[in-house]
Order: C-alpha cells, then structure tokens, then sequence
C-alpha cells in the first residue's frame, strides 16, 4: 500500500471506528459502571465476532445477508432488541453495586456485536475500495485485515479507557444511581437510532 493510499484508509476508517455505535456506547457506559478490569471480557466478546465478520466478508459470505433485506433487516431489529435489553441492565442496576448478576461479560459483547450489522459494512468497504481484485494478493488482503483489527482494538480501547475515567466522577451512591440511567437512555437512544437508519 503506497503511502498517500494509507492515509486515505486511515482517514476513512479512523472516524468509522472512533465514533459513538452500539460497541462503543455499551464499553465505555460498561466500563463506567464496573470499572475496566470487568470491561475486557466484553470487549473481547466484540473483537471475537468482529474478526470473524471481518473474515465472512473477506471470503465473501458476508455478500448472502446484503442480497437479502429481508434477512439484513430482521438482524437490525434484533439488535436494536438486545440494546434496549442491556439498556434495561443498566436502568436496573441504578444504585446497585456491581454483582455477579448484573455485570456483563463476553456474551453480551459477542451477541451485541452479532446483530450489529453496520459493522459488516467497514470490512466491506475496505474489500472493495482499497483492494483491486484484478490485482489483490492475499498479503495485500492480510495485511489491511490485520491492520483494521489493530485501529478496531485501539478504538475500543479508547472508549473503555474514556469510560473508566468516568468512573471517577460516579462513585458515590447519588452517581452510580444516575449513572444507570443516564447510560441506559444512551443505550436506548443507541437502539432507536438503528431503527430509524
């Protein structure tokens, strides 16, 4: 990849992947509520599914869900369900302290990176704009894979980091009510969002 041609992928996949989605909101929200040590697991959860949804569109089976919108918009639904059911956890785990019961881990990640169909739609782009397929080789494919797995890990970061910096701000009993609240109306604001797009 020629220089000029990374900048152009850095500046087309950096805001992609830094800004507010589904996956950003429930880490930093999640960090914010547990803390980050409790955070990980969901994060990874979402990296899993996102490397093998990377994968599916790399080998072209990503390509079945697009060619049917019936299918594309039953998954878009579904995930806008499991938002407004984690935002539940949130709104009910106001003024709780954080339990076994009531934090999240892997799975919710996993099960809400599944339903995020937006995010098949970055490695998507990526195939199609930055790789000729008259030209591709298989290192060329590795290696922008390889490097939209690392910006995926330092964005998700980032927002785990920021939410466990808010933490600070919520701990008192007063904070960690409204905390609740205020992450599960983002959830909610989240899922709504995904309805309507």
């Amino acid at each position: 990849m020629t220089f000029p041609l990374a900048v152009t992928w850095f500046l087309t996949f950096f805001p992609i992947t830094i800004s507010p989605g589904p996956a950003n909101i429930l880490l930093s929200s999640t960090s914010a509520h547990y803390g980050t040590r409790r955070t990980l697991p969901v994060m990874w959860g979402i990296v899993v599914v996102f490397v093998l949804q990377i994968l599916a569109i790399g080998i072209g089976i990503g390509q079945i869900i697009f060619r049917f919108p019936t299918l594309f918009t039953a998954c878009k639904i579904m995930g806008a369900v499991y938002l407004l059911y984690l935002a539940w956890q949130f709104f009910r785990a106001s003024g709780m302290k954080a339990t076994a019961e009531t934090k999240l881990g892997f799975r919710e990640g996993a099960l809400l990176q599944f339903f995020n169909f937006k995010a098949l739609t970055v490695p998507l782009i990526m195939y199609t704009q930055f790789l000729d397929p008259t030209t591709a080789t298989q290192t060329q494919m590795v290696t922008l894979t390889l490097t939209l797995f690392g910006l995926i890990i330092a964005s998700l970061s980032a927002w785990v980091i920021g939410g466990s910096l808010l933490q600070r701000l919520f701990q008192s009993e007063f904070g960690v009510k409204w905390q609740g609240k205020i992450f599960g109306v983002l959830l909610t604001a989240v899922a709504i969002w995904v309805l309507l797009r």
